[in-house]
């Protein structure tokens, strides 16, 4: 990171400095971890707290490997719908337990889930370093372990109990057992042995991966173009079935023991898929479709493939700079690639086992590449979908760095300021954990300005305000709620009913941008909903705005706001949500 230090490999300043990154990673990561006051205003992570709360330990093992038995089977506790891995559900309920003492309640199984979610993403921080150093040098491992540690959708998906931080884990310790056995292609010695291990390590970790969320097969080719240099050393032939059947078996059996579920009977070596999963994967797919208006997928209806997932990417999930240095590092890399390719070819295909680390740099550009298409391209374009790269994306950044930019500017104090600025970003993001959730101010608002008795809105889809606050509950003020169902699709009967439960309503309260920020958007599949907001707004409709709360990101010390409205709905609506409340007027 700090090129201006020169060290040998090993020494004592690299591993203070990799203490030092791991420290401000922990605290940025865990930071504010309980960011809702336990009101569990993450629908994903009430999703699967209610799951790990319902789950039981099987009395024996044969009983826990029997998808139609097994009590920590999201099936037999009645979520007949589960698409995720159930690795990390087992996990975190087992360190519930643990940590809390088997005081086992709803709020301690979301916070021990986001701690864990935590631990797991700081895990990436150092896989990240120990890869970086694998295929470049110390400086550079360091320096992208500094550039993923300051990325914040990491540090933002670090505060959620969800499995994209366990996913993510796994694959990058797959990549980096990968990249061993690519490297250990040079050598001829101890072959068998060494492919054992590492194929097992390899196997193990990409099994995990796949117990803990189904898209880690993703990954699978780049594991199978990975394995390919095998195949141009001694006994390449041998060697490389060996190791593809090692990975496999390994694979297989740790899906088999992490996640039983995916299978369909109790017999270990029968690897025929459950119905139930196979059903519950379809019918996922089925609702990423733009004609059939599921709610939550309305936002992206009218989103620009390639260009909405990058513009996320760069503006908030890194943030700038770093964004734009990162699309440089992979221009600069495919530069790199293409000369790589000419030279090999110009000398033959002689000495490929030299080109093996530029290889595993190939490996990380069409990873990056390979997955920001698919996804970018597909109808579905959350930011947590991308978020696979981001260790990729730091690696390359730092080659990046190392080679082009320090190469240019001379100037060390310009360099250390030049790193400081990306720390600017993810202590703007942390911000918002510095302050009450702003559903809660909105709550304190409510129950401080709207009278008892008055009648509010609530929007369907979306989280209901006031939340209980101080032992209190909306009930103890005697509101009442008028649910608005506005995700329907626009016909008179919806607004006839809405019309008259406007009627009723003296405040209107939208928590969240998760309907007016989508529906809008697709005016002609919403042509009445698209101009109830544009009256609403416009304060045509006897109501007007009375109060607006955000939690933007917010640059430290110059107290200077960020405002975020335009990013994908998943970055902003769960931790800090902008909240709009209208008040009736008598006009």
């Amino acid at each position: 990171m700090l090129n201006f230090l020169k060290f040998k490999r090993g020494a004592f300043v690299p591993s203070v400095i990799l203490v030092l990154i791991l420290t401000l990673s922990s605290f940025l990561r865990l930071y504010g971890i309980n960011w809702d006051d336990n009101h569990h205003l993450h629908p994903d992570e009430r999703f699967l707290t209610m799951v790990v709360d319902g789950l039981k330990w099987p009395k024996t093992f044969g009983e826990y490997l029997d998808p139609a038995k097994s009590p920590l089977n999201p099936y037999n506790a009645g979520y007949t719908f589960f698409v995720y891995g159930t690795f990390p559900l087992t996990l975190v309920k087992a360190a519930s337990q643990i940590i809390t003492f088997d005081k086992f309640s709803y709020n301690n199984i979301t916070l021990v889930g986001r701690l864990i979610s935590a631990l797991f993403d700081l895990g990436i921080v150092f896989l990240v370093f120990k890869i970086g150093r694998l295929i470049f040098d110390e400086i550079t491992a360091l320096t992208a372990s500094f550039i993923y540690a300051m990325s914040v959708l990491p540090i933002q998906l670090s505060h959620f109990f969800a499995v994209d931080t366990f996913l993510v884990f796994f694959l990058v310790l797959s990549f980096y057992f990968l990249a061993k056995i690519i490297l250990k292609s040079k050598s001829t010695d101890r072959i068998y042995s060494r492919a054992l291990f590492l194929s097992i390590g390899l196997g193990a970790s990409f099994g995990l991966g796949i117990a803990s969320k189904i898209t880690t097969v993703l990954f699978l080719p780049v594991i199978g173009l990975g394995l390919v240099p095998i195949f141009f050393r001694r006994r390449g032939f041998l060697t490389l079935v060996f190791c593809t059947l090692v990975f496999l078996l390994s694979s297989f059996i740790l899906v088999r023991l992490s996640d039983p579920r995916i299978f369909k009977s109790a017999s270990f070596f029968d690897p025929t898929p459950n119905p139930k999963f196979v059903s519950n994967l379809k019918e996922l797919a089925s609702s990423a479709d733009p004609n059939s208006l599921f709610p939550p997928a309305v936002q992206w209806i009218k989103t620009k493939p390639i260009i909405f997932p990058l513009k996320n990417v760069i503006l908030w999930g890194l943030g700038l700079p770093l964004g734009i240095t990162s699309i440089l590092a992979v221009f600069y890399s495919l530069g790199r690639t293409f000369l790589d390719l000419k030279k090999i070819i110009e000398s033959r295909f002689k000495n490929l086992s030299s080109y093996f680390p530029n290889f595993i740099i190939l490996l990380v550009l069409l990873w990056i590449l390979y997955l920001f298409i698919y996804q970018g391209t597909q109808f579905v374009k959350a930011m947590r979908y991308i978020f696979p790269i981001y260790p990729f994306l730091a690696i390359l950044t730092a080659n990046f760095i190392q080679r082009v930019i320090h190469k240019k500017v001379k100037n060390n104090l310009l360099l250390v300021t030049c790193y400081l600025l990306l720390v600017i970003y993810p202590l703007a993001f942390i911000f918002i954990y510095s302050r009450p959730h702003s559903r809660v101010t909105a709550s304190r608002w409510i129950y401080k300005n709207i009278p008892e008795g008055s009648t509010i809105s609530c929007e369907h889809w979306d989280d209901c305000l006031p939340l209980g606050l101080d032992g209190k509950s909306f009930d103890f003020y005697n509101y009442k709620i008028e649910t608005l169902s506005l995700f329907a699709p626009d016909t008179p009967q919806k607004w006839q009913e809405a019309n008259s439960q406007l009627k009723k309503i003296d405040y209107i309260i939208m928590s969240s941008n998760r309907l007016w920020g989508s529906i809008p958007k697709v005016p002609d599949k919403y042509p009445l909903t698209s101009k109830f907001y544009e009256d609403l707004f416009s304060e045509r409709l006897n109501f007007k705005k009375v109060a607006e709360i955000t939690s933007y990101p917010t640059i430290p010390i110059f107290n200077i706001p960020l405002p975020d409205d335009s990013a994908d709905e998943s970055f902003t609506v769960y931790d800090h949500p902008k909240v709009l409340i209208y008040k009736k007027t008598n006009g």
